[in-house]
Formats: structure tokens, sequence, C-alpha cells
């Protein structure tokens, strides 16, 4: 099971999407800046290509973080320049220090 911490290099950004209403009173979605943390991030696979699907799918990350409570599906996570919609959320409970997110990249 080793050492978690050092792992923890890449400084990434948590998101969620708000609802925002313009001038006209028209609602328009945006993303607002939630949390910041230091993770351990790590290439997964190339999208539906693993699962005999298109091609042309995006990349998928495995992130992991000291566990947080306000993580959810479908936030997104900014790392590098790239935008990582979380997928799914793995919690071990015999690891119960962190939680482990199925990423997939997204184009803004």
């Amino acid at each position: 099971m080793g050492e978690f911490a050092g792992t923890l290099r890449e400084r990434i950004t948590f998101e969620r999407q708000v609802a925002v209403r313009s001038a006209a009173g028209l609602r328009d979605g945006g993303w607002e800046r939630f949390a910041d943390c230091l993770a351990a991030v790590v290439f997964d696979a190339v999208g539906a290509e693993a699962e005999g699907m298109s091609l042309s799918a995006m990349p998928r990350f495995r992130v992991s973080i000291r566990m947080r409570d306000e993580i959810a599906v479908d936030q997104r996570v900014r790392w590098k320049g790239r935008l990582l919609m979380v997928r799914q959320l793995l919690f071990d409970p015999r690891l119960p220090d962190r939680l482990t997110l199925k990423c997939e990249e997204v184009r803004s």
C-alpha cells in the first residue's frame, strides 16, 4: 500500500457547474472554481477504444487525491491546461485517506 503523500505532485483545480442568468434573463451555464489540491495523475487509457468503439475517444486519466466530501461526478478538473471530466469516484474502504477519480479529457 506504500507511500501516498509523496505521489501527490500535480496541482489541480476542481470546478462545478453553476447556472447563471444573462442580462436578458436567459439561463446560461458556467463553471465555478471551488477547490485546489495536490494530486497524482496517471494516464489510464484512450477512451472507448478499449471497449472496441470509436478510435477518436478522448484520453482517460486516474486522479488520486486526499479524501474530500465535496467531489462529485460531472465536475471538472483543470490540470496543466487540460480539462478532465469526473466520470467515476472510486473509494476503497481499506484506504480511507484517498479518493480516486476516473476522468476523461474534454474539449472546452
